[in-house]
């Protein structure tokens, strides 16, 4: 089961990871008692029990606050980097008696990043927004130089990607923290300038 940082301390220095995980939190919650007050309903006398309208709006409701959580956690869960082969094929040496064709297919499976997962540049985006977020004097222009994840000489390109994964970043923020966004385009107004690195 994934867990969130329940009572995650105030941290100044990493106030998106703060505030996504606390409302990550707060779905999670509401997810699993919008689940348990079902589980509940069901064990009553029939009388009592849940109509199927109930039923169908408790599931709504309940996926719903699983898809924001799960949302949230794409952004602030880093990736694991996927198995080398050597560690793919010890992984799977246990079901060897399924055959080599089998294994060969899970160990190539282990090498490969599963869809929907988190993008690794995602780290590299909420630092930025919060090195940003941090004074008016803290420029995209240095925050490439300090997070870009590319390990190259930076250039136009990775002031696009890191400016378009500050976009996607804010998008999410105005839904779950969007004091956050309004703290940044107070910092940052956006005017719609071409800027140079």
């Amino acid at each position: 089961m994934l867990q969130f940082p329940w009572d995650a301390p105030v941290d100044p220095s990493r106030p998106v990871v703060h505030a996504l995980a606390r409302v990550g939190a707060n779905h999670w919650d509401a997810a699993l008692n919008t689940v348990i007050k079902a589980g509940a309903k069901l064990n009553r006398p029939p009388a009592e029990r849940l109509t199927e309208a109930e039923a169908v709006e408790m599931l709504q409701s309940a996926s719903a606050h699983m898809k924001s959580a799960g949302e949230i956690l794409r952004w602030i869960v880093p990736p694991k980097p996927p198995l080398a082969p050597e560690e793919a094929a010890k992984a799977v040496q246990q079901f060897s008696e399924l055959g080599q064709d089998w294994i060969d297919q899970l160990a190539s499976k282990l090498q490969k990043l599963p869809a929907h997962r988190p993008s690794k540049r995602r780290q590299s985006h909420i630092a930025a927004f919060e090195f940003m977020l941090g004074s008016k004097k803290n420029s995209l222009g240095q925050a490439v130089l300090s997070f870009c994840p590319c390990g190259g000489s930076h250039d136009r390109k990775c002031h696009a990607n890191l400016k378009r994964g500050i976009h996607d970043l804010k998008r999410v923020l105005r839904r779950y923290a969007p004091e956050l966004v309004d703290q940044y385009d107070a910092l940052h107004p956006d005017r719609h300038t071409k800027r140079h690195i």
